[in-house]
């Protein structure tokens, strides 16, 4: 097999389709906590790239510790079609995540914590998400703990507005979850449907509570577009379950824009930020730049 192929081949097993909505998920938390010091606004790039890291090491040690399974299932995967060794990806996850961690320890203590709590979660996902319903949770959890770690990380602590779109992350991500576990079926149950479908709708509307509380005027506005995205999600890319997962993956970061976007605009009415001021672009063009390169990087390996 020839370079590029193999290439594609580790760009899919990386899941290389959801890293912008990891980013995307961080920056959440990264902008709340600057939201009383807009002037002091820098993105940490470094803090970034150990989100990365984790999630791309995540997703090494779930094909890794698969590959027995992947050869029935999933034959179409890097290991087992033999074109890299097990060995390898295993030390790609622990050079990856150990070097996570030494890039967020020198973000403070408590991002310290959070990025360990997220590598434990990763693990134990790993460990049972073949053999336990409740899998759903850890798995929810490493999405939920990026806005706690951008958080964490830019004022060295934790608040309660943090629970917000963490939450929400981990409703949405269990409602994504109900639906990838028939990935290989033509088409969900109608319990199993309505459950996730539940959990999604759910998920934006606990996103909304936050921006609501601050400012109602503008606390709806970020509704609009992820219930036209879920609604596609529910209608024009429901079936077959591939493509229904693959939409709600790139749909994630919509969750983060019901957030950032009445928040963004409050800033602004409050004069806390001018319309040119990086932190106010950034919340409102990142989970939106975030959907579309997500969507586009689908074309080029499969976001499950």
């Amino acid at each position: 097999m020839n370079s590029r192929s193999k290439l594609l081949a580790l760009l899919a097993t990386a899941r290389i389709a959801n890293v912008p909505s990891v980013i995307c998920n961080l920056g959440v938390g990264v902008l709340l906590a600057n939201s009383w010091k807009p002037g002091d606004f820098e993105w940490p790039w470094l803090l970034s790239i150990a989100a990365v890291l984790f999630y791309v090491s995540g997703n090494f040690l779930n094909d890794w510790a698969d590959r027995d399974w992947d050869k029935e299932n999933r034959p179409e995967r890097a290991l087992p079609q033999g074109l890299f060794s097990p060995t390898s990806y295993l030390i790609t996850v622990i050079v990856g995540m150990i070097l996570g961690l030494v890039i967020v320890g020198s973000y403070g203590f408590a991002a310290f914590v959070t990025a360990l709590i997220l590598v434990r979660m990763i693990v134990l996902y790993t460990r049972v998400h073949k053999r336990a319903a409740w899998s759903v949770i850890p798995m929810g959890l490493c999405r939920a703990f990026l806005p706690v770690l951008g958080f964490t990380s830019t004022v060295k602590g934790f608040s309660w507005e943090i629970a917000f779109p963490s939450i929400a992350l981990l409703l949405y991500i269990i409602g994504l979850s109900l639906s990838a576990r028939w990935e290989a079926r033509g088409d969900l149950p109608v319990q199993q449907k309505w459950q996730a479908r539940g959990l999604l709708v759910g998920a934006g509307l606990l996103a909304a509570i936050l921006p609501f509380l601050v400012d109602p005027l503008f606390g709806w506005i970020g509704l609009l577009p992820f219930g036209i995205w879920l609604a596609l999600c529910v209608t024009k890319f429901q079936s077959p379950v591939p493509t229904h997962v693959s939409a709600l993956l790139a749909g994630i970061p919509l969750v983060d824009w019901i957030v950032l976007l009445p928040m963004a605009l409050s800033w602004l009415n409050l004069e806390r930020v001018e319309s040119g001021d990086v932190m106010f672009i950034t919340a409102i063009i990142l989970p939106p730049v975030a959907f579309v390169s997500g969507r586009l990087l689908q074309r080029l390996a499969p976001a499950t």
